[in-house]
């Protein structure tokens, strides 16, 4: 019997079709022709069929769907939408560690369907860094995990706080002990005597001093044990970028503004908070 029903769900593009268009409420007969490039004649067959399911009710040219319906509609939404993003996104996944992604969300990553993928190529690479930039410019909130150490991001966060933004920044320890000079000189390219890179340097210490000292930056220590991902999300965008599955970071990011991607990013920045220590 299970295989029958899982048969009446998938085997037919109409029933489907007609499940997903009734979970926001009932529908007459009139929408479900509106609705569907198809003779309502052959949608009869696919409306009896559901109906002796349990699926859907038919009373007075209007379907609506069952207590149960509704279950299984929402489930097996969840169940198509994880599918698409699989197929989506399947060179990324297979290029790149999951263990990250906490098994709670990895389970709804359907919820990242509408993304885009971008890898770092040569010449536009400043043109991603500019389109992110323009996509959190403006939040009120901004939550990011630093894996790996570049002066360039940890300025952009500093100046993004100064325009109005919070900042609630999590990093590793090996980011945090760079930042904070507690490593070897020969491991620190800003240390030189050059007069231009003197200038960076001391420029580079103001905003890193102003991100960890002002009141509208929250600093975390991450404490877990899983190899972290770089995050960034916002009230507006989510952007994630694994590591390969040797590692290292090749800079492919997958992003989005859907709102349930950037909730899906807001969960997961909790999950590594949870696990962070409070610097400042």
């Amino acid at each position: 019997m299970r295989s029958s029903l899982i048969d009446t769900l998938f085997l037919s593009e109409k029933r489907k079709g007609l499940l997903l268009f009734l979970k926001d409420g009932a529908k007459s007969s009139d929408e479900i022709k509106t609705a569907f490039d198809f003779p309502w004649k052959s949608m009869i067959p696919q409306i009896k069929k559901l109906v002796e399911w349990d699926l859907i009710t038919y009373y007075k040219g209007t379907c609506t769907l069952t207590t149960m319906g509704k279950v299984i509609v929402r489930n097996m939404e969840d169940l198509l939408m994880t599918l698409e993003a699989h197929e989506k996104y399947r060179n990324y996944w297979l290029k790149h560690d999951l263990k990250p992604i906490p098994e709670e969300l990895l389970y709804r990553i359907g919820e990242l369907v509408n993304c885009d993928i971008c890898e770092p190529q040569m010449p536009d690479i400043f043109e991603q860094q500019e389109d992110m930039l323009q996509r959190i410019n403006g939040s009120e909130k901004i939550m990011a995990f630093v894996p790996v150490h570049h002066p360039a991001q940890l300025i952009i966060y500093s100046g993004l706080m100064e325009k109005g933004s919070v900042i609630d920044l999590i990093m590793t320890e090996d980011v945090y002990r760079i930042i904070r000079g507690e490593v070897p000189q020969n491991l620190n390219i800003l240390l030189t005597d050059n007069p231009i890179f003197e200038s960076l340097r001391e420029e580079y210490e103001k905003e890193i001093e102003n991100l960890f000292s002002d009141e509208r930056s929250n600093i975390f220590v991450y404490k877990g044990q899983v190899r972290p991902l770089n995050l960034i999300v916002s009230d507006r965008f989510f952007s994630m970028a694994l590591p390969g599955n040797f590692g290292k970071y090749d800079g492919t990011t997958i992003s989005s503004s859907e709102g349930s991607a950037i909730s899906w990013g807001k969960e997961l920045f909790a999950h590594y908070k949870e696990r962070s220590e409070r610097i400042m």
